[in-house]
Order: C-alpha cells, then sequence, then structure tokens
C-alpha cells in the first residue's frame, strides 16, 4: 500500500507542468494584445493598470458570488507583491524595447531563482547549476549584442531584468508560503500589479486614461478579465506546486512563442547574435527543467520503496 503523497506524487507533479507549459504559450504571445492596445492610444502603463483592474473586477467577483473563504498568508502576500512588480514591469517592457530582447532578458530569471534556491532556500549547488547559470549569462551578454553596460540597455531592458529578478524572489516566496487559495492569491498579484502601474505611470509623468480613450479602456479590461486572469490564475496555481527554478525553466516555451511570433510579425532586428543568445537561454532552460523533473521523479521512487 503506498502512502498517499506517493501514490499522488506523478499525477500531482504532471498537472502544473502540463498547465505551465499552456500558459507559456499564451505569455509568450502576451506582448501582441499589449502592443494592440498601444496602438489604440493607451501606453505600456495605462494599459497595465485598466488590464489588471479587469483581472481584479472578474476574480473579485467570482470570490463574491461563489462565497470563497480567502486563505492568504503574509509571506504569499509578499511573493505575490512581487509577482505583480515582475507581471507590471515585464507588460511595460515590451512597448519601450524589442520584443525578443524582452523575453530573452526576462530569462535569466532562471537563473536568479537557482541562486535563490541555493542561498536561502537548501538546496544543493549542482554542476549542471553551475553550467545552466554559465549558458543563461552567456546567452544574455550575446542578447545585448556583445555589450553589458548601462549604455547599452534602454529602459525597456531595465524592466526586463527587474522583471525576471521579482519574479524569481516572488515564485521562491509563494512556493514556501503556507498554501494559499487561489483566487485569493491571483487577485493579490492583479492588484499589486496595478498599482505598481499607476506608480510607474506617476513617476513617468503620464496621465491617466481620459474619456475619449473609452474604447481602447473597454478593451483593456476585457483583455484582462479573459486573457490575463485565466493565464495568471494557472500561473499562480502552478507556483504554489513546482519549485521556483523547475517553475522558470518550465516557462522558456514562452521564449518560442515570443521569439517566433515577433519574429514573424514585427521588423525587428533578429541576428545570428540574438540567435546565438537565445540558444544558450533556451539550452540552459532545458537542461535544468530535466534535472529537475528528473529529481522529482526519483524522489517519488524513494518514497514508493
Amino acid at each position: 500500500m503506498l502512502p498517499a503523497a506517493a501514490r499522488g506524487g506523478s499525477s500531482s507533479q504532471l498537472a502544473p507542468v502540463l498547465l505551465t507549459f499552456v500558459s507559456a504559450i499564451f505569455w509568450g504571445l502576451w506582448w501582441v494584445p499589449i502592443r494592440w492596445i498601444e496602438s489604440m492610444g493607451l501606453s505600456g502603463a495605462q494599459a497595465g493598470i485598466i488590464c489588471n483592474a479587469g483581472a481584479a473586477l472578474m476574480i473579485a467577483g467570482y470570490m463574491i458570488a461563489a462565497r470563497v473563504h480567502p486563505r492568504i498568508s503574509a509571506r504569499t502576500i509578499l511573493g505575490a507583491g512581487l509577482i505583480g512588480v515582475a507581471f507590471a514591469s515585464y507588460s511595460v517592457a515590451f512597448t519601450l524595447s524589442d520584443v525578443v530582447r524582452v523575453i530573452l532578458l526576462f530569462y535569466l530569471a532562471p537563473a536568479w531563482s537557482k541562486i535563490i534556491e541555493w542561498a536561502f532556500l537548501g538546496q544543493r549547488w549542482h554542476r549542471t547549476s553551475t553550467v545552466t547559470l554559465a549558458l543563461s549569462l552567456g546567452g544574455a551578454y550575446l542578447v545585448m549584442g556583445g555589450e553589458v553596460s548601462l549604455q547599452s540597455m534602454n529602459l525597456g531592458d531595465a524592466l526586463a531584468l527587474l522583471s525576471g529578478v521579482s519574479w524569481a524572489v516572488g515564485a521562491a516566496l509563494v512556493f514556501t508560503g503556507r498554501r494559499s487559495t487561489a483566487s485569493a492569491l491571483t487577485l493579490a498579484t492583479v492588484v499589486w500589479a496595478m498599482l505598481l502601474s499607476l506608480l510607474f505611470a506617476w513617476a513617468t509623468g503620464e496621465a491617466l486614461p481620459a474619456a475619449g480613450d473609452a474604447p481602447a479602456m473597454g478593451a483593456a479590461l476585457a483583455l484582462g478579465a479573459v486573457y490575463l486572469l485565466p493565464v495568471l490564475g494557472i500561473t499562480l496555481w502552478s507556483a504554489q506546486r513546482l519549485p521556483p527554478a523547475l517553475l522558470s525553466f518550465l516557462f522558456t516555451l514562452e521564449i518560442v512563442a515570443g521569439v517566433v511570433s515577433g519574429a514573424l510579425l514585427l521588423d525587428e532586428p533578429f541576428g545570428l547574435w540574438r540567435l546565438s543568445g537565445g540558444l544558450l537561454i533556451i539550452g540552459a532552460a532545458l537542461i535544468e527543467a530535466l534535472a529537475a523533473l528528473r529529481a522529482t521523479s526519483g524522489s517519488v521512487s524513494e518514497t514508493i520503496q
């Protein structure tokens, strides 16, 4: 007779892994509606405010209608806040820099996650960790065109890097925090993201959306409710069940979706440097994902025996 945890180990791990892959595709295409909303007259920060407001209204309405009793710890709220920083920064970055560049720079997140797991969560540092970290940083160097300096970075690049770091720390806090109600965690995240988008708009001197922006605002509200909310909800549900490094590395499918769609739909430069850097980052992600999945299956086998 197997212990309950062992019996459900592989299947309980499989569901968040598969859902993470699905949500990664939609995150990779997230730049498309963001650029569309921008073309209607809203800036990146304004779009972030309205999209997150739409998601917040929808999830809050669901919680009231379903009489959900929210359960969320202070640690998880902090993690949700950092993920909100990551999402707000990521969305704005798409309007300030090249799509491919933003996506690839964000995907230094797995490297930060690995360092956090080793430094703060007691995970062992393996040889594969060194390899994946070197590949990730080498890939970022190539994506930046062989230049790593403040002069070679624009505001969108900086926001993409901030997004990756915030995601890594936030995912670690959510994973190590007490299990929370998924709807409460999602609501906390979109509220944080909305507030941070407001802060960014204020810091950069952007005006709030006006009455003349009503069509764009309506589209952004709908986008938040029907696109952002389910994708973010799946992401946060998985973040409570998968280690941060594994979660980040599984999201590398977003690179494929984002890079391919960006190359096909936009007239952005994508030469040998970016191609090589992207391949290094994807390679690092795949190595770490396979190592993490092997470790998970091994621990389940030991429990069964």
